[in-house]
């Protein structure tokens, strides 16, 4: 845990220990040597970023700080705004009335704590209409792309000096004084901005076998994985973008669960849902553009993991382990 002034951390004044499953979090603050001179009071904030700003939601205070804090935190789903701001969690911020603000962060990235903005809470956005805010924005960079005056490439009867095309391509414990426990968990901030990738470079395998009313055939012989949001650590690291990927968390609140599956050395990561043209569309807008429909015996559910009534199965996609 650090002091932050001017985003820049200044000194390091304890370390917080982090005990994190799905239905809570428990953070075990350890200060010392604060040495806050008037208001001995600190506020407490969990917080996530969103588009590069760090959102605060308070969760109480703790009094008579000086010079040491020693304060144990507990959070769930229910305390983080709406419970799909839960996994995106990505650190605890302690701050007194004179703005002096001390930080940890789990994946020890920089953050911006300073211009930390207070938690507002907003509609849930529909999955259906962001997807169509995707595809309504890839068309027009598309547009600017063919455009010769916008994309860059020489116009006829026109000296334009050589230059380069701005790449539009998305970027993305214990106790320590920033090494927390499950730090792998959380995505790295950059990787936000592209998590609605649709650049899908390997083919899920087909099968013969009868199709049903859309997506691809069954996934019959193929090795079956169950496993929580919590896994996505034991892919490469280039993978852990996707545990803040909007179409997974939606799945994945709604159906407990995701699915690797295996065939030899490829693999594939699948949400759970149920097929229907416009859920389609907000799977592939997502990075997820294949519906697949394991066996029966293939994987085991309980009730709140399927819906026998709909056709149920995977959005999936290929990823490295």
């Amino acid at each position: 845990m650090y002091e932050y002034q001017d985003g820049k951390r200044i000194r390091n004044v304890g370390f917080v220990k982090v005990e994190q499953t799905d239905e809570s979090t428990i953070v075990h603050i350890h200060g010392k040597g604060l040495h806050l001179t008037e208001d001995k009071r600190l506020k407490v904030y969990i917080f996530y970023v969103k588009e590069g700003q760090c959102i605060g939601l308070w969760q109480g205070d703790i009094d008579h700080v000086n010079p040491a804090v020693n304060s144990r935190l507990t959070f769930t789903p229910e305390d983080t705004g709406r419970p799909s701001n839960y996994p995106l969690i990505e650190g605890v911020i302690l701050e007194n009335a004179g703005h002096r603000r001390f930080a940890a962060v789990w994946d020890d990235m920089p953050v911006a704590v300073e211009r930390m903005q207070v938690f507002r809470d907003e509609p849930e956005p529909d999955l259906a209409s962001l997807a169509a805010r995707k595809a309504a924005q890839d068309e027009e960079e598309m547009r600017k792309r063919s455009s010769p005056e916008e994309s860059g490439e020489d116009v006829p009867g026109e000296d334009i000096p050589d230059g380069n095309v701005p790449d539009t391509n998305g970027t993305s414990g214990e106790d320590s004084s920033m090494d927390l426990a499950d730090s792998q968990e959380e995505a790295e901030p950059e990787a936000l901005a592209s998590e609605e990738e649709t650049d899908i470079p390997e083919e899920m395998p087909r099968q013969e076998r009868p199709n049903r009313t859309g997506g691809d055939p069954p996934i019959g012989s193929l090795r079956c994985i169950k496993i929580q949001r919590r896994d996505i650590a034991q892919l490469k690291r280039c993978e852990w973008r996707l545990a803040n990927n909007s179409f997974l968390l939606h799945g994945y609140y709604s159906y407990h669960h995701l699915l690797l599956i295996q065939e030899g050395e490829k693999c594939w990561l699948g949400v759970p849902g149920i097929y229907h043209p416009r859920e389609a569309q907000a799977a592939e807008a997502f990075g997820f553009p294949r519906f697949v429909r394991p066996d029966e015996g293939d994987v085991e559910l309980t009730e709140e993991e399927t819906n026998r009534e709909e056709d149920f199965g995977y959005w999936c996609r290929p990823v490295r382990r």
